[in-house]
């Protein structure tokens, strides 16, 4: 039996998960964890004897799948499961596994549904269900390109896709995989955990480049009982001072564990008026329910030393994570001392007016400790963005 399994959804076309998640294998070999991937899809090309040449055949064949009987796509996907379980029952105890597959699909105009919780549960048992997602401004990029135009007129039958229609793959992917995680946890016994993920994260020396951030993804996949943090803070006035504060206060964080920072799904620059609206609430259900609803511990940055700027979004983050039960904490150096804060927003015990305070508590006083355990990932990370940032 391997060492963890994990379920990869999201969706199948203009997210790049493919050189993401070898991205993540070849991290992870570099950090002494031995991790096997899996996809749905080749599996049922496979066992339907189809060897695709290239990128392009691979989703003409798709296609062809996606085109057929309903019930034999089922029976593709179900045998499919089986092989994948006889290939994990082989594999030796220091083996993570995962396997990338679709909770849905827009198929002909149709959100294609797939109710394979109960086969997922019986026969793979997965230890956690995670959701890959990126900006939907940056899928719709993806899907632009030449591959991106062949993939979305074959699958989803489109010539072209707005940023909502994207939103709406993106809120099914997750609403399924939280209804997977619920069932399979009901099924099997075992408390599976559900998690949006981010591919991409803003590199360390630099915050307006983006990086794969391998690191998160390869402590889900491999490591049991990591803990979740939400870094909280202001992404609208902020300072370029004050944000260098705060992402090397995140990425001194990532030695504990696995990070969910705001800014992996950045806004874009140019949104249309008429998709405002929908795109300023799907962020806002993203941080609020998707994140932080999610997460372990939500951690707000607010270093300002002098006249702290009011941030609505991190109050309000840190008023959803009191009512979601979430343990939290404060940095911020003046400006605690209200009513409103101390014992409300977060417990009078977890205002800090420095960085290394809240660290120094929560190795030593919090309980359970926290300690950066995770050190050799945070390491390896800082020096694997490097290449990245060149590439």
């Amino acid at each position: 039996m391997s060492n963890k399994i994990s379920i990869l959804t999201g969706p199948i076309v203009g997210l790049k998960s493919s050189s993401f998640i070898s991205g993540v294998v070849n991290f992870c070999a570099s950090v002494d964890e031995k991790v096997i991937c899996y996809d749905l899809f080749d599996e049922m090309l496979t066992l339907s004897g189809i060897y695709p040449q290239h990128v392009y055949d691979k989703i003409v064949q798709i296609g062809h799948i996606l085109n057929g009987y309903s019930y034999q796509f089922q029976d593709l996907r179900h045998k499919a499961y089986l092989s994948i379980a006889r290939k994990i029952d082989k594999l030796g105890p220091d083996v993570s596994v995962t396997i990338r597959l679709p909770a849905s699909i827009e198929w002909r105009g149709y959100n294609l549904i797939l109710k394979d919780h109960r086969f997922i549960a019986e026969h793979i048992r997965p230890d956690s269900i995670i959701t890959l997602i990126n900006a939907e401004w940056k899928i719709k990029d993806n899907l632009y390109s030449k591959y991106g135009k062949h993939v979305l007129k074959l699958i989803a039958h489109r010539n072209e896709i707005s940023l909502t229609k994207i939103l709406e793959w993106l809120a099914s992917e997750v609403s399924v995989s939280e209804d997977w995680a619920e069932w399979i946890s009901h099924i099997t016994g075992k408390n599976i955990n559900h998690t949006v993920f981010g591919i991409e994260t803003p590199s360390y020396k630099d915050r307006s480049k983006y990086i794969q951030d391998v690191d998160g993804l390869a402590k889900l996949v491999t490591q049991k009982d990591v803990p979740t943090f939400y870094a909280s803070y202001s992404m609208t006035v902020a300072t370029e001072e004050i944000r260098n504060k705060i992402n090397a206060a995140i990425w001194r964080l990532r030695a504990y564990g696995v990070v969910i920072d705001p800014a992996s799904i950045e806004l874009g620059m140019n949104v249309e008026k008429e998709h405002e609206s929908v795109i300023f609430a799907y962020t806002v259900c993203r941080d609020l329910q998707w994140d932080i609803q999610k997460v372990d511990v939500i951690v707000a940055f607010h270093p300002y030393e002098n006249n702290p700027p009011l941030s609505t979004g991190m109050m309000d983050e840190l008023g959803h994570a009191r009512a979601f039960g979430k343990d939290r904490y404060l940095i911020m150096p003046v400006g605690s001392g209200s009513p409103f804060t101390r014992d409300n927003y977060v417990p009078s015990n977890h205002v800090f007016k420095t960085e290394d305070a809240f660290f120094n508590f929560i190795e030593k006083k919090r309980r359970p400790v926290l300690t950066p355990k995770f050190l050799k990932f945070q390491k390896k990370f800082m020096k694997w963005q490097d290449s990245a940032i060149k590439d």
